[in-house]
C-alpha cells in the first residue's frame, strides 16, 4: 500500500490501488482481511472501518462526482460527537441516479455550489442546511444534541446568527413537514448543554408540557445542576452507572452528596437514567409530580409546548 494517506483519509478507489499494488497483491490483501470493501469500487484498511472521515471519504468515492456529505455525517464533520455515524449520509443532485445501500444513505436534493463547504478536503453541506434538515427529520434528541454541540464551538458573537440562519432556512423550506416543530426546537438550542443527555432531557421536559429548564444553573450556596427550574426549586440530572463501572460508586457518592445538599437548601432533585431516554413516560410522570408538589398549578401543557410535543413526535 502507499506509505501515506491520500486526500481521502485512507479511502481508495479499487482502480487506484489496483494500479499501485497489482491484481495479485490487492486480491491477497482483501482475501486475508488487511483491506476491506465497504462498498463496491472502494477499498480501505480494515483498521479504518468505522472511522467517520474514512467512511465518509469511502462513500464519496463509491457514489462518484457531485455527492456531498449531509445529515448526521455532516454534523460529525462539524465536530458533533452526538451524531449517529452508523450510516454515512450523502446528498446528490436530483438528476443523479445513485441509490442507498447498506450503511450508506443517499438523498436526492437540489443544492448550489455556494451551499457546499470544504472540511478536511471533504465536501459538506453548509451548517444551516444540515441542521434545518436534521431538526425537521430527527431523531429529535440527537438532532438537538448536535445543534447544541455546534453552538458551543461557535464564537459567542456568531451564535445568534446561526439560529437566525436556521429560522430563515426553515421558513423557506419547500417541504413543510416537521418545520413547525423544528422552528420551536431552534429556540431550545444552547451552548450551555454539556452532554447529549442534557439536550435530550431538556427536550423531554418541554415535550411533557413543562417550562423550558435553565441549563447548568448555579444554585446560590450550592452546586451547579445540569437542568433546573429555579423558581420552583427543582433540578433534573442524569446518571448512567453502566457507562463507567469502575467509577460508578464514586459518582453515586458524589450525586448522593449533591442531592443531600440540595435537599438542605430546599430543592428537589429528579434523576433520570438510560431507560428514561428510551421511554420517557415514567420520567415525565415524576417531573409532573415534582411540579405539582411544588405548587405548580398548570394542569396541562401550554399551547407552545403542546405544539412542540405534537410536531416532534
Amino acid at each position: 500500500m502507499p506509505n501515506r494517506p491520500n486526500p481521502w483519509h485512507w479511502a481508495y478507489s479499487y482502480s487506484s490501488l489496483l494500479s499501485v499494488l497489482g491484481e495479485h497483491q490487492l486480491r491477497h490483501a482483501l482475501r486475508y482481511g488487511r483491506l476491506v470493501q465497504p462498498w463496491r469500487g472502494v477499498v480501505i484498511p480494515r483498521e479504518r472501518m468505522g472511522d467517520p472521515k474514512t467512511m465518509a471519504s469511502a462513500a464519496l468515492i463509491a457514489i462518484g462526482p457531485g455527492a456531498v456529505l449531509s445529515g448526521f455525517t455532516a454534523a460529525a464533520m462539524y465536530g458533533c460527537s452526538a451524531a449517529d455515524t452508523r450510516r454515512v449520509h450523502v446528498t446528490v443532485p436530483t438528476a443523479r441516479l445513485p441509490r442507498s445501500r447498506p450503511g450508506l444513505l443517499v438523498r436526492h436534493a437540489a443544492f448550489r455550489p455556494e451551499d457546499v463547504v470544504e472540511l478536511d478536503d471533504l465536501p459538506v453541506l453548509a451548517p444551516d442546511i444540515v441542521f434545518a434538515e436534521l431538526l425537521c427529520s430527527g431523531p429529535r434528541p440527537t438532532a438537538l444534541a448536535c445543534a447544541d454541540q455546534l453552538m458551543r464551538t461557535l464564537p459567542e458573537e456568531l451564535r445568534p446568527a446561526f439560529q437566525e440562519h436556521l429560522r430563515e432556512r426553515l421558513d423557506k423550506r419547500v417541504d413543510r413537514r416537521g418545520v413547525a416543530g423544528a422552528l420551536a426546537m431552534v429556540e431550545l438550542i444552547t451552548e450551555r448543554a454539556e452532554t447529549a443527555e442534557e439536550s435530550a432531557l431538556r427536550l423531554l421536559a418541554v415535550d411533557a408540557g413543562l417550562p423550558t429548564p435553565e441549563v447548568q444553573h448555579e444554585i446560590p450556596g450550592g452546586p451547579r445542576v445540569p437542568l433546573a427550574w429555579p423558581g420552583l426549586g427543582i433540578a433534573l440530572g442524569y446518571r448512567d452507572p453502566g457507562r463507567h463501572p469502575p467509577e460508578a460508586a464514586r459518582e453515586l457518592a458524589h450525586d448522593t452528596g449533591q442531592a443531600r445538599q440540595l435537599t438542605e437548601l430546599g430543592w428537589t432533585w429528579v434523576w433520570a437514567g438510560p431507560a428514561d431516554l428510551r421511554d420517557p413516560t415514567a420520567l415525565a410522570t415524576r417531573l409532573w409530580a415534582a411540579f405539582r408538589h411544588r405548587g405548580w398549578d398548570q394542569v396541562g401543557p401550554s399551547p407552545a409546548h403542546g405544539r412542540v410535543r405534537r410536531s416532534l413526535t
